[in-house]
């Protein structure tokens, strides 16, 4: 299994439990990502920054990811995925794509595109 599946497989793992310690073992400590979460504009740096992102998902999110579709080039790795669970205590469901850049078994870089949730944020 490559790095970018795993990090895919530790990201569901995360969604579901919580815990995102496997996931985060993986960036490299420079990581650069971008999320669509407030609080996360633009380009983020650093496993620090990304510490941040997931313990802020650890306390509002819960939800079970099934893996649609999987596309790679130019040194990238997409996962299109559907999601459904409970945000911040409301049902919802979305379509989201993470994207995973990876090198020497590390993510560099990271990229998360998604649809709005059914239920308000």
């Amino acid at each position: 299994m490559d790095t970018a599946d795993t990090a895919m497989r530790h990201w569901i793992a995360g969604a579901a439990t919580g815990d995102w310690t496997a996931l985060v073992a993986l960036l490299d400590p420079s990581v650069a990502f971008h999320v669509p979460v407030s609080g996360f504009s633009g380009v983020q740096h650093g496993v620090e920054s990304a510490e941040r992102f997931f313990a802020g998902l650890t306390a509002r999110l819960r939800a079970a990811l099934t893996v649609t579709a999987r596309l790679t080039g130019d040194g990238r790795t997409a996962f299109e995925v559907a999601v459904a669970g409970m945000l911040s205590g409301h049902a919802f469901e979305q379509r989201l794509c993470l994207v995973f850049i990876t090198a020497d078994g590390k993510v560099r870089e990271f990229r998360e595109y998604l649809a709005f949730p059914s239920a308000a944020l």
